[in-house]
């Protein structure tokens, strides 16, 4: 039997599928690829926006790759039933999957080959200005 002394805030029920992490669910909070929002309601600027992009890129893959896998477990399925038109939609799935990842690898490479790029003509010019006196 359910503690009949409990708290009332933990008797109450939880949307079906929220996690809990601590005393509030996971629902409670704003999702993490959304910008800071201060006090005022402002949005807060990101400490660097390629670290976001990096991030946003990277996600995106990984994703894609998972949903890829996915993909070819639900065609495994309908092969298993025997379903033609099942079959076909989770491979062409699978292959928009397997090619977003790729394109965003390819993004990947030269977003970072551009930071660096960048990152070695600012040194540069740091070396070239002569200091003060």
């Amino acid at each position: 039997m359910a503690n009949q002394h409990a708290h009332p805030a933990s008797r109450r029920s939880r949307p079906s599928g929220a996690a809990t992490v601590g005393p509030r669910s996971v629902i409670d909070h704003a999702p993490l690829d959304r910008p800071a929002v201060d006090r005022d309601g402002a949005h807060a600027m990101p400490a660097t926006a390629e670290r976001d992009d990096t991030y946003g890129l990277i996600s995106v893959i990984y994703h894609a790759l998972q949903g890829a896998e996915r993909c070819a477990q639900y065609a495994d399925d309908a092969r298993r039933a025997k379903n033609s038109k099942l079959i076909e939609f989770f491979e062409e799935c699978q292959v928009e999957q397997n090619e977003r990842a790729l394109r965003g690898r390819q993004l990947l490479s030269k977003t970072l080959q551009d930071s660096e790029t960048d990152e070695l003509a600012d040194d540069d010019d740091e070396l070239e200005t002569p200091a003060e006196p």
